[in-house]
Formats: C-alpha cells, sequence, structure tokens
C-alpha cells in the first residue's frame, strides 16, 4: 500500500501510515455502523463471506438493469463497482436457502461465496479504486436475497 520508494527502502513514511490508519478507520466503521465482519490487510479492507452470505458478480451493463429492478422492488441492497477493462459490479446478496447444484444462472452472472472475500471501498485494484454503485447505509445495510438479485439478473441479463 505505501510508495514504491517505501516498498523497495523497506521503511514506513507518514503518508503509508496515514492510508494505513485511513483504512483502519474505515474498516471499524464498517464493523460499528454496519454490524459487518472486515479486515484488512496489505489488499486493503475485505469482507468475508460466509454460509449465510453470497456475492453475484456481472458486467457493470447487466448490474445497471439489475439494480433498477432491485430499487423497483425495494430490494436494492449494498453494490460494489469494480474498475477494469471489463468493469463489473458485485451484489452483496443472502443466502436464505442452500444453493442448488443445477442452478441456472445467466452466463455472465457468477457467485462468489465463502471462503472467497470481497474487497470493499476504498480499496485500490490495479485499475482504480473500488467504489459503491449502490452504498450502504445505517438504514439499508441489509443484504437482498440471492433469489431476487438472480430473479431480476435472469430478466436483464441479454444471454439468458
Amino acid at each position: 500500500m505505501g510508495s514504491a520508494h517505501s516498498a523497495v527502502a523497506g521503511t514506513v513514511t507518514p503518508e503509508d501510515r496515514a492510508v494505513d490508519r485511513s483504512m483502519t478507520e474505515v474498516a471499524a466503521s464498517y464493523a460499528r455502523l454496519m454490524g459487518w465482519p472486515v479486515v484488512v490487510t496489505e489488499k486493503g479492507i475485505l469482507l468475508p463471506l460466509s454460509s449465510a452470505h453470497t456475492a453475484l458478480s456481472m458486467p457493470e451493463h447487466v448490474g445497471v438493469g439489475v439494480l433498477a429492478g432491485l430499487r423497483a422492488r425495494m430490494l436494492a441492497g449494498p453494490v460494489l463497482a469494480v474498475p477494469g477493462p471489463q468493469p463489473h459490479w458485485i451484489f452483496l446478496a443472502e443466502l436464505v436457502a442452500l444453493l442448488p447444484t443445477q442452478l441456472t444462472t445467466p452466463a455472465d452472472v457468477r457467485f462468489v461465496r465463502a471462503p472467497h472475500q470481497v474487497l470493499l471501498p476504498p480499496s485500490q485494484t490495479e485499475d482504480g479504486p473500488i467504489t459503491w454503485a449502490n452504498p450502504p447505509t445505517a438504514s439499508r445495510r441489509w443484504f437482498p436475497p440471492f433469489t431476487a438479485v438472480l430473479a431480476v439478473a435472469r430478466t436483464v441479463s441479454p444471454e439468458y
């Protein structure tokens, strides 16, 4: 996370400490305000997925329609925007039932499950910062059922 100079020299600069403190403070607010069990690592702030939570990753252009559909149904939960050559969105969701082994999903939608973790803002990727497409709030920190996210994704995905 530090500058290239500090990584080479093996020293920690004041800027490095400020970034670390900032990440620690943001992580503490996720834990305190949202009740999320986050972890701070050299990669950034990670949200470990559990047996009760999953994430659905899809291209940004599909995610825009899915988020609109969830908002229309008052089911929009936290959604992460991940930059890159092919930007994608990650919908945090609750596992209200076991994932069936024969689950049919659109080709461009994939599940991310435990023991995986997702990066939370303001974590950085090589393509830029992770941001919120739909940020959580103290009153909207819950995750919608994965079945709702998947159902809406099926209606907006061009390949389904």
